[in-house]
Parts: structure tokens; sequence; C-alpha cells
């Protein structure tokens, strides 16, 4: 008989779904968790009073499937409320954060635990493909960034500011249950409740890694909240850095980090200000905001232009990585980072082949497997040149690593 994966010491994961109205997506992310191919997981899903028809969604799965649990509250809370009550009846030694409208890699988890073996990390992360419903190209997080990488707590605070990394606190990560201790979310938060509580686990001492490779799948649509911020959530957040800085003492890199980032919340503030001036058509409020941050003009312009441009573009085939086994007894993988891969010995594909025509770069291919197609199934077929489509629709044997 062979042995089971508890047996092999692979370690327990509590994957924590907060979810508000997310019923018509829901079911899809369950589904993807479930499928993982390591089995020593629980999937907590804390739903914040969804008027819809979340709960039934999931005590439906929980019918057939024991490693789901339903934590629902009576009046919501807000997520960090509602990922702070998944939290406290979380048993894994690891925890994952998935949200209930998006969609992860069948061996996300199992790679994720490779990594953070191979790094000794307490926190590791991994890239997001952004899918968007309204049919815009998939786009990488990190694309610019092809190797794994370590985060310090001064390089998390200067993301997305200092030209070298993008804003970090979109990351999904895999946090080690020890590292996180008697840590939670910050309630007061609406946004940005899990940049904060990974900054506070990194000033705690934990050690943090992102490896390039996309297997979480981020849905973009009209109903996200992560990529607005009102007025009110950047006030809430400049609160939120204020009432940490009281607490520490921070060595100058990271003082100067803090104060970047105040400066860049507070001109998101004004910036919010603006929006809602506008919406509310009130010119005089608005040429207040101008007159004291005249640069908000040019931000405006450039929100205005980047959004026509992204629903004028044409759609592409979403770039991946990563070989893999989907062998569900196989032992823990080891962690292999894409650019020590050898891809030459795919090229011979026609599907690789068109995707090297592309220009599209070694760590952004993944293997044309199942799990290929799960992935490439969340992009619209149009997308997809016909050769490339024709490919993904045939049903291969996967190859091997």
């Amino acid at each position: 008989m062979q042995p089971t994966r508890a047996q092999q010491g692979i370690p327990t994961v509590s994957v924590i779904m907060a979810n508000y109205r997310g019923g018509a997506t829901l079911a899809r992310a369950l589904e993807s968790v479930l499928a993982q191919t390591m089995g020593n997981l629980e999937i907590i899903v804390a739903d914040d009073a969804s008027p819809d028809d979340s709960v039934s969604v999931v005590t439906s799965i929980m019918a057939r499937d024991e490693r789901v649990r339903l934590l629902a509250s009576p009046q919501n809370g807000g997520p960090a409320r509602t990922r702070n009550l998944a939290l406290a009846r979380a048993r894994g030694q690891w925890i994952a954060i998935v949200d209930s409208d998006d969609i992860v890699h069948p061996e996300r988890l199992e790679r994720l635990l490779a990594a953070a073996e191979h790094f000794r990390a307490d926190i590791v992360a991994d890239d997001l493909l952004h899918f968007h419903e309204d049919g815009s190209p998939p786009t990488l997080l990190l694309a610019d960034h092809d190797k794994p990488l370590p985060v310090s707590a001064e390089a998390w605070v200067t993301a997305g500011m200092d030209g070298k990394l993008p804003a970090l606190g979109y990351l999904k990560p895999l946090i080690r249950a020890e590292a996180l201790g008697l840590l939670r979310y910050d309630e007061t938060l609406r946004i940005g409740e899990d940049y904060d509580l990974l900054l506070r686990t990194l000033l705690a001492g934990a050690s943090m890694w992102i490896v390039p490779e996309p297997w979480y799948l981020y849905r973009r649509h009209s109903g996200s909240i992560s990529h607005r911020l009102s007025a009110n959530d950047v006030d809430a957040m400049l609160a939120n850095q204020a009432q940490l800085l009281a607490g520490i003492k921070p060595e100058a890199g990271l003082a100067h980090a803090f104060a970047q980032r105040r400066d860049a919340l507070q001109g998101a503030l004004d910036f919010g200000r603006l929006v809602e001036a506008i919406k509310a058509r009130s010119p005089g409020t608005v040429l207040k905001i101008i007159a004291r941050r005249p640069a908000l003009l040019r931000r405006l312009w450039n929100s205005f232009t980047q959004g026509r441009q992204r629903r004028a573009a044409t759609p592409q085939i979403a770039a991946s990585t990563g070989l893999l086994n989907l062998d569900k007894h196989a032992a823990l993988p080891t962690y292999v980072p894409s650019q020590d891969v050898d891809w030459s010995c795919f090229r011979r594909d026609p599907t690789w082949l068109a995707l090297a025509t592309q220009g599209v770069s070694a760590h952004q291919i993944i293997a044309k497997d199942a799990a290929a197609r799960y992935a490439a199934g969340f992009i619209p077929a149009a997308a997809a040149p016909t050769p490339i489509r024709n490919q993904l629709a045939t049903n291969a044997p996967a190859v091997a690593t």
C-alpha cells in the first residue's frame, strides 16, 4: 500500500476563503481548491452575511466533501473581521489565503510548500495571473521578474514606489501558522488588510520569498473592491500606519520607506477626493483640490487614458509557467526555479513553437498538460491564435518533468 501524504510528512494547510455576495464565483473557487494535488487541507469559508445564494453553494459542496467548513456571520462585518473569524478556527500548520472570486492552479499549494522548504521561508507567495471578465488581455503582476526573490519589511513597504517591484499587497501568500502566531487582521481596514498583516508578520521576524510562477489566477471584474480606493479607505490606511509606527522604532531605511508610503497615501487620498468631487459635480471642490495639488490633473488624465487603452486592447493568450506532475501519490516535489528548467525539448511542439514566435520568454510558458488547459480555459477561446487554440483543445498526454 502506498503511504498517504500525512505519513510522508506533508504539512497540513488551512485555506481561508472570505466571501461576500460571491455566489456566482464561489463554487468555481472552491472546486479549484478541492482539486489540489495535496490532500492534507481544510477549507474554511467565512461568509459575511451574503444576501445571495453563497451559503447554499457552500453547504451543497460540504455535503460531498468534508474538508469544507462554513462560518456564516449573522451580520456584515467586512473582509478583515471575516478572515479573523476563519483564522480563529484554522488548525493547519500553514495558512493559505484565497479569495472567493479567484482560481488556483491544481498544484499551487504543493508547489508553494516545496518552495517554502527550498528557501526555508515562513511566508511564500507566487505571481498573480490577472484575468479580466471584460476580455482584456491577461497580465502578470511580476511580468518583469523571472527569478525567486526574498522580501524584507523594507522591500514590502517600498514595493510599488521604488520602481523595482510592483505593489505586492495583492499577493495571496502561504503563511506558516507558527510565524503568524496571534497576529490578526486590522478590522478597521476595508482595503489593504492583507498588506498590513503581512507587514506586521515581517516586522515580527518572519522570512518571505516570492516565486515568479503564476499559480494564482486573480479575477478582475466590476465588483472587485481591491483596485478602487475611496477617500475613507485611504484615511483608514493612513491611520493604520500611524498606529503601527507608534509601537515600533524602525531603522533609518525602513523609516524612510514608511515616509514615502505616507506621502503616496496622502496623494491617493487627494486623488480619491478629487474623483468623488467630480462624481458629485462639485466644481468648487474640484478646483480647490487641483489648486492645492496640480499634479493630480496628470494622474487623472493617465487614469482615463489607461482605462480606455485597456478596454480597446486586443485579448491575447495568457502566458504562465511551471512543469507539472499530476500524480497525487507522489512525494512532495522539489522546487525548481523556472530559469533552471531546460525548455529546449519543448520547442518541437507546435504550441510551444507558436508561443516562442510571439516572443514569450521561457519562464512564462506553461507545459501543455492537463493543468495548462485548466489555466487556458479561463481565457476566452477567441483570444488565442488559431494554432494555439487548436492545440489546447486537444487532449494531449501530459508532458513529463
